[in-house]
């Protein structure tokens, strides 16, 4: 697996506390379990601790998650000054289970269908535990969703689906888009490795996050060279910018290396 981490936040309140679902910003991580591929570490942040979690999305590729995308980057972005949530490559495996089948299933069924094991407990028992000062409890419940979680991605990248209970059907499988998604970015890692290795242009499909001239489209063809890939991020220079720019890695479509074997630019 690549260098990702698994994240899940267990919140110091409840929405009713905070005006309703307007209120993510006041929910407070009270805990934050973690998952670290590259140190093959498990361990849980209380809320004074999570400038350590900032700092290590800067260093890793990615951000496996189940619901990070609606719920736990909203919890946790008031607390980073650095990383913007929002460019971070994430894969929230229950926005992926939806776009597969439909309809949101729940961690507790896809895990207890795909792995044979269930949660532990749910979240309003931790934010209970939370509140009476249970801290180790809550702690225990969040690594094991963290586990879960990081269990159930893996079954999904080895085998291309996970399972679920279905009221109407029983056991179903679920397309697991994430395993197609890492064969892609596989794929233009490798070009784009080979290109640094040989010195070669490359051609890349790429999607900006905004338009960088009036009425020009957030998809385009870029030829670049590249300087250093670190991580998530492709340092290159861009001949369609004439400049030195970063490219993100699950930005890039395709990649296809260019006839020409000798660097072009001389800016560096």
């Amino acid at each position: 697996m690549r260098n990702f981490l698994v994240i899940d936040v267990e919140t110091k309140r409840h929405f009713h506390e905070v005006g309703g679902r307007s209120g993510f910003h006041l929910l407070g991580a009270g805990i934050t379990g973690v998952y670290d591929y590259a140190t093959k570490e498990l361990f849980a942040l209380e809320e004074a601790e999570i400038g350590r979690l900032e700092e290590l999305i800067t260093q890793r590729e990615g951000v496996i998650g189940f619901n990070t995308l609606s719920f736990d980057y909203k919890v946790l972005q008031p607390y980073f000054h650095r990383v913007d949530l929002t460019t971070v490559y994430s894969i929230d495996l229950l926005a992926e289970v939806e776009r597969a089948c439909g309809f949101r299933v729940s961690l507790n069924n896809l895990s207890s269908a795909t792995l044979g094991r269930s949660k532990s407990g749910d979240g309003l028992e931790a934010l209970r535990w939370f509140k009476e000062g249970r801290i180790e409890d809550v702690k225990r419940y969040c690594l094991d969703d963290v586990a879960l979680t990081r269990d159930l991605y893996e079954y999904g990248s080895a085998h291309g689906y996970v399972k679920m209970i279905s009221r109407t059907d029983g056991e179903r499988s679920v397309v697991a888009n994430w395993a197609e998604g890492m064969r892609k970015d596989s794929e233009v890692l490798r070009v784009l490795d080979e290109a640094l290795r040989t010195k070669q242009r490359v051609e890349i499909d790429y999607v900006s996050t905004r338009p960088g001239n009036k009425g020009e489209e957030m998809r385009k063809k870029r030829d670049i060279e590249v300087y250093a890939i670190r991580g998530n991020t492709i340092d290159a220079y861009c001949h369609l910018r004439k400049d030195r720019r970063q490219f993100k890695l699950f930005k890039i479509l395709s990649a296809e290396l260019k006839a020409e074997a000798q660097m072009q630019s001389q800016l560096f």
